[in-house]
């Protein structure tokens, strides 16, 4: 045995035996003590979104992860806005582009900063070992010979975590991966934050479900960051343990590369979201589902699709007409037909016409028309087999109201008496085409049965 295994191999024992002495008792504090103890505050790097920690940033591939990180980077290290208005703790930042090469590195680098200058205290490395093979102890060395350290970025999670074993489970594999930074972030107070993707089975219930991976990996982060497109911009979705849960929305300056949180979610994407639907119904003209909603306003979240309708239910903008099914509260606008078309089953057109000449007065036509048609409640809706003869309303566009009678024959179906004066019932086509001329038997029968009321035939 060399001096070198055997020295590895007593200090592996010395370390067994060491973990051999501690017991339960070890560590073991009470709730007085812990109420005597002074902790430093949470650091904040970046306001409302990363404090101190691992913070997990989550999207699609190629909708902007990297520039932002890049540009967070920029802005801490040297005391630059981000993000709008948003300016953080200044100071050291490490930076691992561990999918980029230099050149491309620097074309971002100036395409973000334009004619400034770069921070000194922004560092960068496009290669990193792994956490488990020497990757972690590179981190906590730059962390000592950095008092002012402030942000570390990885840009992929996959390029730095270790590989999993084959007989691993993936919760534990995921845990792990992040299980040795976390504990570093807190040690040195520093921020690490991670770019990762997302699954491509979207989760319509909660966007967190949608990180990639098992629960293992955002149980043991303490903040994590989605971005998910929608609306023509991105939609931030926040959570963390040490910050506000928040729901931002942002856009991309495809000219500076820089993003911008225009403000809060549900302020910016309220009056869109629900602009859209109310057009979609009222180009549809009748009820719709939420399926057909969202496939018309090209939503694809189901659940905040019924949530935001119920909203405009409340707010007077759509009506919910049952199973499922929503219309608009005016289905008929006035700027689409040229007439003002209310809900019920009047219309009402104002003609105002005046003349300045002294001799001629004012004058104002109004006129009202029936023009909707309206549709009265039932006690039994299926009644009539969905035939809606009986409580089928028709104004002036269709006819008169009907019920159970149909009206008065019309006129192009009336016949005079024939020659003997023998009431025959309305012709049922042209004449000498229908039963009653084909079967003359018919007409013994209807002279005794017809009544006197009844109109005769040519």
């Amino acid at each position: 045995m060399t001096g070198d295994t055997f020295e590895k191999a007593c200090a592996e024992a010395d370390a067994r035996k060491g973990r051999a002495s501690k017991t339960w008792r070890d560590g073991l504090i009470t709730a007085a003590d812990l109420q005597t103890k002074q902790f430093k505050p949470v650091r904040i790097i970046l306001p409302s979104l990363i404090p101190e920690g691992i913070t997990i940033l989550a999207g699609k591939p190629k909708i902007g992860k990297s520039w932002l990180l890049l540009d967070i980077c920029l802005a801490i290290a040297g005391d630059r806005f981000v993000l709008g208005e948003i300016k953080g703790g200044q100071g050291d930042v490490l930076y691992l582009a561990l999918e980029d090469n230099e050149r491309r590195l620097k074309k971002r680098v100036d395409k973000i900063l334009q004619s400034a200058a770069a921070p000194e205290g922004l560092e960068m490395h496009t290669e990193w070992r792994r956490v488990d093979q020497g990757g972690l102890d590179d981190l906590e060395a730059w962390c000592k010979e950095h008092p002012k350290r402030r942000l570390i970025s990885i840009d992929t999670l996959a390029k730095i975590r270790p590989i999993i074993g084959r007989s691993e489970q993936a919760y534990a594999a995921d845990y792990r991966a992040i299980e040795g930074l976390q504990k570093l972030a807190g040690q040195y107070q520093v921020a690490i934050v991670i770019n990762h993707h997302l699954r491509k089975a979207s989760s319509e219930d909660d966007a967190f479900d949608d990180v990639s991976g098992t629960l293992g990996l955002t149980g043991a982060a303490d903040t994590i960051i989605i971005m998910k497109r929608q609306a023509g911009m991105v939609k931030l979705f926040v959570r963390g343990r040490d910050i506000e849960e928040g729901e931002f929305a942002a856009e991309f300056n495809k000219d500076t590369c820089r993003w911008r949180i225009v403000g809060k979610a549900d302020e910016v994407f309220r009056s869109e979201q629900r602009q859209a639907i109310a057009t979609a119904l009222k180009e549809a003209g009748r009820p719709m589902s939420v399926a057909e909603i969202m496939a018309a306003t090209e939503r694809h979240d189901r659940h905040a699709t019924q949530v935001l309708l119920l909203r405009m239910e409340r707010a007077g903008e759509v009506k919910h007409t049952g199973r499922g099914m929503w219309e608009a509260d005016h289905p008929l606008n006035a700027s689409d037909f040229g007439d003002s078309v209310t809900n019920g089953s009047q219309a009402t057109e104002n003609n105002t016409k005046s003349n300045t000449d002294e001799s001629h007065t004012k004058v104002t036509e109004q006129k009202t028309s029936d023009f909707a048609v309206t549709f009265e409640k039932t006690n039994n809706p299926l009644k009539g087999n969905g035939n809606l003869s009986e409580s089928h309303k028709v104004t002036e566009v269709t006819g008169p109201e009907r019920r159970d009678d149909p009206g008065p024959i019309p006129e192009c179906l009336r016949r005079a008496p024939t020659n003997g004066g023998a009431p025959w019932p309305p012709a049922l086509g042209p004449k000498g085409d229908d039963v009653f001329d084909i079967d003359p038997s018919w007409r013994q029968r209807t002279l005794t049965t017809a009544p006197s009321s009844s109109v005769g035939r040519q």
